[in-house]
């Protein structure tokens, strides 16, 4: 499928559509079932089954466009839901919080995190991905690299902040990653390919990566604004460490942030459980032990990475593989 013909398909009102607009109205009175959020019934929308199975799709991930002119009252669900502006905005009542998701934003909900949508536009299309939380945990941990610190920093942040906020806004109108991996996803869910599912596996895993970067460089701007919070201001620093691990020094990653060197080692720590010397070692150890696969000796990774001692990042590097660079190369 052209992407001209993906456009067409979304655009094209269906018949329950050409029904809303014509003034039908849902009757949402035959969803019986509530659960009680904060001592207030609340109606609860889709059964589990029928969320994670689609055809062409990968278990545990469906993916849905959300009829037109039909306005959805407060509900929640059993499965976690991503909902993805295609096209126009989409006004939403989000724990009792209003707020408007533009083109190519992204909203993730909580299984039970209570939220409302708006009647959408004609020219509104929003898509709603509904995955299971253990289908969500192992796409984001195949999307993360194992040895970057940010990574895991933001993969426990997030986590938490959906177990117990509920949503996470991705501000990525501008990424053109989440864009081409979306399209890609529903050519596969309108015209299957043999290896679809497979495919489609891959691809969300793509645009989880991309959402993350979105996430950290959101939270980055924070910090550099003045007007962060810890997770922010510890996503900076362990950027920070990430780029410049060869030569930096507590103190300058302090300056940078405007923290005091004190204050800076606190919330790593408390965040993070280690300390800046930690970070950075673990950071060159594992970029000298890239460049020993690439070819490079001992004392040319050594440096690289900023050791002068070599004795020093001998014992390090045995300490944390279990053997020496030269055996590490082989």
């Amino acid at each position: 499928m052209e992407i001209d013909e993906l456009e067409r398909r979304l655009s094209e009102l269906s018949t329950s559509e050409i029904a809303y607009k014509d003034g039908m109205a849902f009757d949402w009175s035959i969803m019986t079932e509530h659960v009680e959020i904060d001592g207030c019934p609340v109606r609860k929308i889709g059964q589990p089954g029928f969320a994670y199975a689609q055809p062409g799709m990968p278990r545990g991930l469906t993916i849905r466009k959300n009829s037109r002119f039909n306005a959805v009252p407060e509900h929640v669900h059993d499965y976690v839901e991503l909902s993805y502006v295609y096209r126009g905005r989409c006004p939403q009542t989000v724990a009792g919080e209003r707020l408007e998701l533009g083109r190519n934003e992204v909203l993730l909900l909580d299984a039970l995190c209570p939220h409302a949508v708006a009647a959408l536009g004609e020219d509104d299309i929003m898509l709603s991905m509904t995955v299971s939380r253990s289908f969500l945990r192992r796409s984001l941990e195949s999307s993360l690299s194992r040895e970057s610190a940010v990574s895991r920093f933001l993969f426990n942040a997030l986590n938490s902040e959906t177990d117990h906020r509920g949503h996470v806004r991705f501000h990525c109108g501008e990424s053109r990653r989440i864009r081409r991996y979306m399209q890609e996803m529903l050519c596969e869910l309108y015209d299957p390919s043999p290896n679809g599912p497979e495919i489609v596996l891959r691809l969300f895993q793509l645009f989880l990566a991309e959402l993350m970067d979105c996430y950290e460089r959101e939270l980055v701007r924070g910090a550099a604004d003045g007007a962060a919070g810890p997770t922010a201001l510890v996503t900076g620093m362990l950027g920070y460490i990430d780029r410049e691990f060869a030569a930096c020094s507590l103190e300058g990653m302090a300056a940078e942030f405007g923290l005091s060197p004190n204050y800076a080692t606190a919330l790593l720590k408390r965040h993070v459980g280690k300390t800046f010397r930690q970070l950075v070692q673990e950071r060159r150890l594992v970029r000298a032990a890239e460049l020993l696969c690439g070819g490079a000796t001992a004392g040319a990774a050594a440096h690289a990475v900023g050791y002068e001692n070599m004795s020093f990042f001998y014992r390090k590097f045995h300490d944390k593989y279990g053997c020496t660079p030269a055996a590490y190369r082989r």
